[in-house]
């Protein structure tokens, strides 16, 4: 058996900054970055070596949030596929022409 530890790490999914690296976490690209796990270690073990000074660390609670923010704005959490656009049905009646129409002038007020 391995010599291993284990931490847990809890999210406060109210808190917006909190929410977004959990949500990140769970997006990562396995077969690039392994698992959380290995991607959370990675990280911090990244970050600790920037810190190390003669084999010393001087880093704080924020510090480690710093660098879960700062590795998390690297990862492509872009959607993989667009969503097709709206494209109206091509036979409309004059009512339903009328109402789009209506729609579309709403919309625009909201930009003057």
């Amino acid at each position: 058996m391995k010599d291993s530890r284990r931490i847990s790490v809890r999210f406060d999914l109210s808190d917006p900054n909190q929410r977004k690296v959990y949500e990140a976490l769970h997006e990562i690209d396995r077969a690039e970055h392994g698992s959380m796990s290995a991607f959370a270690i990675k990280a911090i073990g990244e970050y600790l070596d920037r810190l190390s000074y003669n084999g010393r660390f001087d880093f704080t609670l924020d510090d480690i949030r710093a660098l879960f923010r700062e590795e998390i704005r690297e990862l492509d959490l872009a959607p993989r596929e667009a969503a097709p656009a709206f494209t109206p049905p091509a036979e409309m009646t004059e009512e339903q022409r009328q109402e789009n129409d209506r729609n579309v002038l709403e919309t625009l007020d909201m930009f003057t």
